[in-house]
């Protein structure tokens, strides 16, 4: 299993493989140390968010969005090539093949598992027991961008 978080102190990310707690997680840049959840992983199975303790997790693909876009901007553009080059089975081929293209990348990139609250992410054997964190939801996702909002806001007053 590996960690990857976001340092609250120098905004840093980091990483770090085996995440345990008797292990604290130091980070790269400014040397901060924080605890990571005793109850996070238990039997090798991830209950909670490491880094914050938080129950609500999500699961999403493991894959670089730009280049999902990428794939699919470029099929769009060499099928309205050829569609406007006259040849319909050469667009449609080239459509049929992104569709493909896109299929094999869905069952083939494994998921990772994120929080909402500190959007620390876990990935690797064990991130998912037993199917138990879903895709994200929006109405816990907003509740914990709210969240987010409000401690941005109240430390920005403290400073100022």
């Amino acid at each position: 299993m590996e960690l990857t978080y976001r340092c609250p102190g120098c905004q840093q990310v980091n990483r770090i493989v085996d995440p345990s707690p008797d292990r604290p997680l130091v980070c790269d840049g400014c040397g901060q140390t924080h605890s990571s959840a005793p109850q996070a992983i238990r039997n090798g199975a991830l209950q909670c968010c490491p880094f914050c303790g938080t129950e609500d997790l999500y699961i999403q693909k493991d894959f670089p969005h730009r280049l999902g876009l990428a794939i699919l901007v470029a099929g769009f553009a060499v099928s309205t090539a050829f569609w406007y080059a006259m040849m319909p089975l050469a667009t449609f081929g080239v459509l049929l093949a992104t569709v493909f293209l896109d299929w094999i990348l869905y069952h083939r990139v494994p998921d990772v598992t994120i929080c909402y609250r500190c959007l620390s992410q876990v990935r690797g054997p064990g991130s998912n027991p037993e199917r138990r964190f879903q895709p994200f939801d929006l109405a816990i996702g907003e509740r914990y961008r709210q969240e987010r909002l409000r401690l941005e806001q109240l430390r920005s007053e403290q400073r100022g």
